[in-house]
């Protein structure tokens, strides 16, 4: 019994020794090194994709940062060309029946008021009218 008793003693003294051996042994194995090598590259591959992947995902939402951005300029932008436009020829339109109204000495400023509020539809209406004041005149 103590013969067993002393066996398993000095297996379990020696047995991390031989393991260790054996790890060094192994760590000079030529196969042993180019798995590791193979495991290192495949490591450095994963980094390497993750690190694109995230580089991309922070270029797609600088993308959408900066469309969103334009979205929010561009609709700002295109109502008041629009609109000045509008009010452009409305007031151009104004003053062409005003300046028709003071060379013919016929006619009122209703119809400049006219011309202000409806613009092109307004103007339309003012032509009709002084196309059947001429038609009157030269009967």
């Amino acid at each position: 019994m103590k013969r067993c008793f002393l066996i398993m003693v000095l297996a379990t003294m020696f047995a991390p020794a031989a393991v260790f051996c054996q790890e060094i042994e192994r760590q000079e194995d030529p196969e042993y090194q180019m798995e590791m090598r193979e495991r290192q590259m495949e490591l450095e591959q994963r980094d390497a994709e993750m690190g694109f992947q995230q580089s991309m995902r922070e270029l797609e939402l600088e993308k959408s940062k900066i469309e969103l951005e334009r979205m929010r300029r561009g609709h700002k932008h295109r109502k008041h060309p629009f609109l000045l436009l509008v009010v452009i020829v409305h007031i151009l339109v104004a003053v062409w029946v005003y300046q028709d109204i003071r060379k013919r000495n016929a006619g009122s400023g209703i119809w400049i008021v006219i011309a202000l509020l409806a613009g092109l539809l307004g103007v339309l209406v003012y032509a009709v009218v002084r196309l059947g004041d001429e038609d009157k005149k030269k009967e």
